[in-house]
C-alpha cells in the first residue's frame, strides 16, 4: 500500500477585511472526503485575553502579532501534523454564498472547482485509503518578521491576501464588532487608522517594493520567503477562490506552484498582471 501523502499547512494571511474568512469557509467543500482532510482552524480563537493585550497609540491593540498567544497555537499546529485531532480553534465552516459580501463566489462555481479538485484526484490515482490532510489557517499577519520562527517554519504554502486602504477601511468600519472571550467588541472611532493600518503596513512592508504596501510586490523577497500575494478585492473574491484553489493543488501535488503565483497587483494608477516566478 502507498503511505499516505506528507501533510500540508496553508497560511491564510493578511489585512483585515480581505475577504480570508470567506474564501476559507469554501475549501473544506472543494476538498472533500475521501481523498481530502481538510481542516480549517480560526486564528481569532488564539487571542490572548484581553487583560493581556497591548495598546497602540493609547488604544487597545487587537491587530499586531503580540494579541496572539503563539505558543498554544503553535502547540495546535505540531500536534495536527503529528496526526492528532485538533479541535481548539477548529471551524464548522458556514459558506457565504452571495454576490455582494461573497464577492461573487456562488455555489455553481464552488461545484465547479470542487469537479475539478475531483478529477485531479483521479489523475494521480490515490489508493484507496489514501488521504491527504490539509490544515488551512486563516488568521492576519501569520508569517510577519515578529512571528515566531519556529511557527512559521510550519507553514508550507503562505498566501498574503492584500487590499487598497480605502476598501479595507471602508469595509472594516462597516462591521458591528467582533466577540471575545470578555464579551463583545468595537472598534473605537480611528481604531483602523490608528491600529489596523498601521500594524498591516508594519510587518507586511518588506514584502513591496520600496515598502509601499500599495505598490508593487517585491517579487525577489516573495520568492524567497515563499509567499503568494493576491488582491483580495470586494467584488472579485471568486478569482481569488479560483486562483487559491490553484495554489493548494499545486501544494498536494508538491510542486513549486509558480503558475499561481501570479497576483492581480495594484501599482499606483496600473492593475496588471505582477508575476512572482
Amino acid at each position: 500500500m502507498t503511505s499516505p501523502p506528507p501533510p500540508l499547512t496553508i497560511a491564510l494571511s493578511g489585512l483585515s477585511s480581505t475577504g480570508k474568512s470567506t474564501i476559507a469557509s469554501h475549501l473544506p467543500s472543494i476538498f472533500p472526503p475521501p481523498h481530502y482532510a481538510l481542516t480549517l482552524l480560526h486564528v481569532d480563537e488564539f487571542y490572548k485575553s484581553q487583560a493581556e493585550l497591548p495598546f497602540r497609540d493609547g488604544l487597545l491593540d487587537w491587530d499586531c502579532t503580540a494579541s496572539l498567544d503563539w505558543p498554544r497555537l503553535e502547540a495546535a499546529v505540531r500536534r495536527w501534523k503529528d496526526g492528532e485531532q485538533v479541535e481548539e480553534g477548529k471551524v464548522n465552516p458556514q459558506p457565504t454564498i452571495a454576490v455582494g459580501e461573497g464577492g461573487g463566489i456562488t455555489q455553481a462555481l464552488v461545484e465547479e472547482l470542487r469537479d475539478e479538485v475531483g478529477k485531479m484526484s483521479d489523475d494521480i490515482k490515490r489508493e484507496e485509503g489514501t488521504t491527504q490532510r490539509i490544515l488551512l489557517l486563516d488568521g492576519f499577519l501569520l508569517f510577519a518578521p515578529s512571528v515566531p520562527r519556529s511557527f512559521v517554519s510550519l507553514l508550507d504554502v503562505k498566501i498574503l491576501l492584500r487590499a487598497p486602504y480605502e476598501e479595507a477601511k471602508r469595509r472594516r468600519e462597516a462591521r458591528s464588532g467582533y466577540s471575545t472571550m470578555e464579551g463583545w467588541w468595537e472598534d473605537p472611532p480611528g481604531y483602523f487608522d490608528r491600529v489596523v493600518w498601521p500594524n498591516y503596513v508594519q510587518e507586511n512592508r518588506g514584502f513591496f517594493g520600496e515598502g509601499d504596501v500599495e505598490g508593487a510586490v517585491d517579487e525577489g523577497v516573495c520568492k524567497r520567503e515563499g509567499v503568494r500575494v493576491r488582491m483580495g478585492r470586494e467584488g472579485k473574491l471568486k478569482e481569488v477562490l479560483r486562483w487559491l484553489v490553484g495554489v493548494a493543488r499545486e501544494g498536494v501535488d508538491g510542486g513549486d506552484g509558480e503558475e499561481a503565483l501570479t497576483e492581480s497587483g495594484m501599482r499606483k494608477g496600473d492593475e496588471s498582471e505582477t508575476g512572482l516566478s
